[in-house]
């Protein structure tokens, strides 16, 4: 089966047609950038080393646990200047979707704190769920049925517990109800020895229990595919580069929307695992970690 090019092996030439190949970046950052608030070293030296060869950078995460400006803070303290509209993350691309089918109606909203801040600052009606069970007597109370609710967004929520799913599938099993996921993420790399287990399971959960099928926001899906082109003016995919850690959201979207694929193995998945995909859903190349990139573009300029 075909691999990856290996851009590390390549010669200066190729290189530079590689480089000239793209305008734009998209990158992940959980895994690409950094591993919860320690940096994967040189990722930053190879973000501006692109930007002074004048590549539009955008970063596009799954992460919904933080807001633009935890993420704005976030980048600063790492020593690199992001602006807002660099920041895409799937609250944003719900919100605005919901926005744009003049969605009307209460929103069930599992998820972060900051994600409902920021459904709730654009104008949605987040209804709260249950946070505790404390006898088995008040099932009846997580079973209750809101009439007002008209959409189930179920997202990550570190908070999760058995409450909130089953409100959530009593929701969801309504004809009138809308039904949102998104990150499926079945693991979340936090840190070089530490893998959290993914939001996916539990969405799975609802999704096989109400046998109804969501419309997904997050990578690798269709709303988020449309908010960038929309948004973005990204006319010309194949000029795009998208840079992940994982092959399941971050490859098969980027092979979704006609990116083209640079995978590096400082997150979710490692070098091999590729072999498992479709071959179209495979990386067109790949990187150890994005540091390398910096590395190689110093080599050639020197």
């Amino acid at each position: 089966m075909e691999k990856p090019v290996d851009l590390k092996k390549l010669s200066n030439e190729d290189i530079k047609n590689f480089l000239d190949s793209f305008d734009t970046v998209l990158s992940d950052c959980d895994g690409v950038l950094w591993l919860l608030n320690s940096p994967i070293s040189g990722a930053f030296d190879a973000l501006k080393n692109l930007e002074k060869l004048g590549k539009k950078i955008l970063f596009v995460s799954n992460n919904n646990l933080s807001t633009v400006d935890d993420y704005l803070k976030k980048f600063e303290m790492m020593g690199y200047n992001a602006k807002p509209e660099q920041i895409v993350i799937p609250s944003i691309v719900i919100l605005e979707h919901l926005l744009s089918i003049n969605f009307e109606g209460k929103a069930l909203v599992i998820g972060s704190p900051a994600f409902k801040k920021i459904l709730s600052d654009g104008g949605i009606d987040v209804v709260s769920e249950p946070s505790v069970i404390d006898e088995v007597n008040t099932i009846r109370d997580v079973a209750k049925n809101i009439p007002e609710v008209k959409a189930v967004i179920f997202d990550c929520d570190l908070n999760l517990n058995y409450a909130k799913i089953m409100q959530a599938a009593v929701h969801v099993e309504r004809d009138d109800v809308l039904f949102f996921v998104g990150p499926m993420d079945k693991k979340l790399p936090v840190a070089p020895s530490l893998t959290l287990i993914g939001p996916g399971f539990f969405a799975e959960m609802v999704i096989d229990h109400c046998g109804k099928s969501p419309i997904e926001y997050s990578k690798p899906s269709e709303l988020l595919r449309i908010y960038l082109t929309k948004n973005y003016s990204l006319n010309n995919p194949n000029r795009c580069l998208f840079i992940g850690d994982s092959l399941s959201n971050d490859m098969k979207f980027a092979q979704s929307a006609g990116f083209q694929k640079l995978w590096v193995g400082s997150g979710v998945d490692s070098l091999g695992s590729e072999q498992t995909l479709e071959p179209n859903d495979r990386p067109d190349f790949y990187l150890p970690d994005l540091g390398v990139l910096g590395d190689l573009i110093n080599h050639i300029n020197n």
